[in-house]
C-alpha cells in the first residue's frame, strides 16, 4: 500500500513539473525552471531535516503532529471532519480541546494552515516530506509566475529578477517545506504576477483567473495584515496605469503616492478610532511574546515600545534599518546567525554599490511598479522589525520584502555591468 501511495504522488509531482515546465508564460526562464525548482525542493527536505533531528523542536513539527491528528479524525468521521474544514465547527469541546491552535479557528492562521496540511495528508499519507515537495512547488511556481512578469516588464532586469527570487538563499531556504511560509510566498508573488499583467492591460487565462480569488484567499488567510498592506498598493498600482495609459510616468508616480498618501492616513485614522489600537497593541504584544524567548541572544531592541502612533513612528527607522541589516558579523552567536549575518553584509554592499551608482548616475528613470516595490519594502520591513527582535525568526519573515529589495539594488550600474559580463 505504501508503494502504491509512493507511486501516486511521484506521478502527480512528475506531471505537476512537466506542466510547470511547458506552462508558456514561462518560457523565459527555461534554462532555470529546473535547476531553481531543485535548489528549492532540497530546501524544503533539508528544512525538515534540521528540525528533525537537530533543532528537535519548532512550528513544522507542530503542523506536523497537529495536521495529522485532524487527517486521521478524518478518516474515523468524514462528515465532522468536513464541517470542520468548512465551517470551524468541532463536534465537541472535548475534541477542540486536543487540537492546537484551535483557540481561535475563524482568525487563527496556524488552525487554517493545519486544516490545509490535513487534506494534503490524505493524498500523502501523513508523509512529511512528500508534503514538503508539494509546498515546496506551489511556493517556487508562484515566485517563478512573478519572475516571468517581471521579465516582461523590466527586461533588461531578467538577472535581477531571477536572482532575487529564484536563487536567493534565505528567500530559497525559508520559503520552501512544511511551514506557512511558502503558501505565503506563493500566494503573494502570484498576486502580484496577477496584478502587474491586469495594468499592463493583458489578458489573464482562464486558469489564471480561476486561481486569482483561491491565491487572494490563501494571501488573506496566511497574513491578514500583510494583504491589508499589499493589496490596497496593488489596487492602486492597477487602477492608475489601466485610467492614465496617456500620462507620464512621473506624473503617475506622483498620482500614486498622493493616493497612497490619503490612503494611509485614512486608514490610520480608522485604526485609531474603531479598533482602540488593536493594531499597534498586537504589535507590541507580539514583539514581547518573542522577546520573551530569545535567551539572551542578540536581538532588535527598541527604548521604549509602545502602542501609540508617535512610539511607532519614532521607532520605524530602526525597525526597518534592523529588519535588513541585522544581525551583523559580530553578532554571530552560532552557524544560523553566520549565514544570516554573511548575507546581511551582502545586502549592505549591494546597498553601498547602488548608493554610489545613484550619486555618480543619477536616476534615469522610475517607474511606477518600482515605487510600488519600494512602498512594499517600506511598510513590510517596519512592521516586520518592530513585531520581531528574534534575528532567527527575522530571517523567516523578512522574505516577504527581501526579494524586492535585492531586485531592486541589483538594478544599479555596476551590477548590470556585473550581471552582463557574467551572463546570468
Amino acid at each position: 500500500m505504501e508503494f502504491v501511495l509512493y507511486l501516486l504522488n511521484a506521478f502527480l509531482l512528475c506531471g505537476l513539473i512537466w506542466l510547470l515546465y511547458r506552462q508558456s508564460s514561462l518560457k523565459s526562464l527555461k534554462t532555470h525552471l529546473l535547476p531553481a525548482l531543485g535548489l528549492k525542493l532540497l530546501a524544503g527536505i533539508l528544512l525538515g531535516l534540521l528540525y528533525h533531528h537537530y533543532y528537535q523542536e519548532g512550528d513544522t513539527l507542530a503542523f506536523k503532529k497537529a495536521s495529522v491528528l485532524l487527517s486521521d479524525y478524518a478518516k474515523q468521521h468524514v462528515g465532522s471532519y468536513v464541517k470542520l474544514i468548512l465551517f470551524n465547527e468541532f463536534e465537541s469541546e472535548t475534541f477542540r480541546a486536543t487540537v492546537p491552535f484551535s483557540r481561535f479557528p475563524n482568525f487563527s492562521n496556524s488552525f487554517f494552515f493545519i486544516k490545509v496540511l490535513s487534506l494534503l495528508n490524505l493524498l500523502t499519507g501523513n508523509q512529511y516530506y512528500i508534503n514538503s515537495l508539494y509546498l515546496s512547488l506551489f511556493s517556487f511556481w508562484g515566485g517563478a509566475m512573478l519572475v516571468a512578469t517581471l521579465v516582461n516588464h523590466f527586461p533588461k532586469y531578467k538577472a535581477a529578477a531571477v536572482l532575487s527570487f529564484l536563487y536567493f538563499p534565505s528567500v530559497v531556504f525559508w520559503s520552501s517545506g512544511v511551514l506557512k511560509d511558502p503558501l505565503l510566498f506563493g500566494s503573494m508573488c502570484w498576486v502580484i504576477a496577477m496584478a502587474v499583467q491586469l495594468a499592463e492591460g493583458r489578458r489573464l487565462s482562464i486558469v489564471n483567473w480561476l486561481l486569482l480569488p483561491f491565491t487572494l484567499y490563501l494571501f488573506y488567510r496566511i497574513k491578514f495584515f500583510q494583504a491589508l498592506i499589499l493589496l490596497p498598493l496593488l489596487l492602486l498600482y492597477v487602477v492608475i496605469k489601466l485610467v492614465s495609459k496617456g500620462m507620464q510616468e512621473r506624473t503617475q508616480v506622483l498620482v500614486y503616492l498622493s493616493a497612497f498618501g490619503l490612503l494611509a492616513v485614512a486608514g490610520l485614522n480608522l485604526v485609531l478610532r474603531y479598533e482602540s489600537g488593536f493594531f499597534f497593541q498586537n504589535l507590541v504584544d507580539t514583539y514581547e511574546g518573542i522577546l520573551a524567548l530569545t535567551h539572551a541572544r542578540p536581538h532588535i531592541a527598541f527604548d521604549n515600545l509602545e502602542p501609540t502612533v508617535a512610539s511607532m513612528l519614532s521607532n520605524a527607522p530602526e525597525a526597518l534599518y534592523s529588519a535588513v541589516y541585522k544581525p551583523f558579523l559580530w553578532e554571530s552567536v552560532n552557524v544560523l546567525y553566520l549565514l544570516m549575518s554573511l548575507e546581511n553584509l551582502f545586502i549592505l554592499i549591494l546597498s553601498v554599490v547602488a548608493a554610489l551608482s545613484l550619486i555618480k548616475y543619477g536616476v534615469k528613470e522610475i517607474t511606477l511598479l518600482q515605487v510600488c516595490f519600494i512602498l512594499l519594502i517600506v511598510c513590510f520591513g517596519v512592521i516586520i522589525g518592530l513585531s520581531t527582535p528574534n534575528f532567527g525568526t527575522l530571517s523567516r519573515y523578512r522574505i516577504v520584502f527581501l526579494p524586492f529589495l535585492v531586485f531592486l539594488l541589483l538594478q544599479n550600474h555596476y551590477a548590470q555591468k556585473l550581471l552582463a559580463k557574467l551572463r546570468l
